[in-house]
């Protein structure tokens, strides 16, 4: 491995050296999505509307799950949904690494392509998909309760790290599913099992306190928590919380990035 791979700034490096070919990508990613539908990019937001009707549905008007001061299903939902633009950005990173490599093969045979700025594109395009849910949350949030609250701002705080963490996870699932493409089955798996042991549908306060434990190992649990307190809670993120997740962030992202590099050169091989 060279020596470059090693410093602090290496996984950025390719994201301000490649710009122009990461917005290129990213451009090709999401209008590839929407090439054969007659809606296109209108998917963007009815996708997680219908995901969000389905699930209100169940849990909020079937099942009668309410949360805090959710006093109504539309009430559950706007809080449900601010939590599912944070799960559903970690899920198309995360279900899209371990095929990223296979999938681009013309690029692999080709040694000059920076194959890392895949991972990047990806991550990126997630962001594009947020950033429209997270607009259509905030027309939601506008019909409900009349206004925003001003703890808004302090999203890109909690966002921000939780981007980085995904970009180190989506390196390290991509180099090893090169090697182990057992890991394109195994993926969708886990994320089901995250997104139902993450407080998604319910607060973590409202489990038993030796279950909550749990929940502290799981990675969606502080993004969701602080998500909330953000969106709907109406106050600043735990700093402490935001601290220590920025760190592991950054180890992740470092990680991840060395180890696709690291392995880079046994992709072509391998595939």
């Amino acid at each position: 491995m060279q020596s470059q791979f090693y410093g602090p700034l290496a996984p950025f490096k390719s994201l301000t050296k490649y710009t122009y070919l990461i917005r290129q990508l990213v451009r090709r990613d999401i209008n590839g999505k929407f090439r054969r539908s007659s809606l296109g990019l209108l998917w963007m937001v009815l996708n997680p509307l219908l995901l969000l009707a389905g699930y209100t549905l169940v849990f909020g008007v079937l099942l009668k799950a309410r949360w805090g001061g959710a006093g109504t299903s539309t009430e559950f939902a706007l809080v449900l949904y601010s939590g599912l633009i944070f799960y559903n950005f970690f899920s198309e990173v995360i279900a899209r690494a371990p095929s990223l490599i296979y999938s681009n093969q013309p690029y692999v045979k080709k040694m000059v392509f920076p194959l890392e700025v895949l991972n990047w594109s990806a991550m990126l395009s997630a962001c594009v998909n947020f950033l429209v849910s997270l607009l259509t949350w905030a027309v939601f949030c506008l019909f409900v309760k009349g206004g925003l609250p001003w703890s808004v701002l302090w999203l890109p705080v909690v966002f921000l790290p939780f981007a980085l963490f995904t970009l180190g996870c989506s390196w390290l699932l991509s180099a090893y599913a090169v090697y182990h493409p057992d890991a394109e089955h195994i993926v969708p798996i886990l994320l089901l099992l995250l997104m139902f042991l993450s407080p998604l549908f319910f607060s973590a306060d409202s489990l038993p306190e030796n279950f909550r434990a749990v929940l502290q190992y799981n990675p969606l649990s502080y993004v969701l928590e602080e998500g909330r307190a953000v969106l709907i809670g109406g106050r600043s993120p735990n700093f402490s919380v935001v601290a220590i997740g920025s760190i592991v962030s950054v180890l992740v992202a470092w990680l991840g990035f060395i180890s696709f590099m690291g392995n880079r050169e046994g992709f072509s091989d391998a595939l």
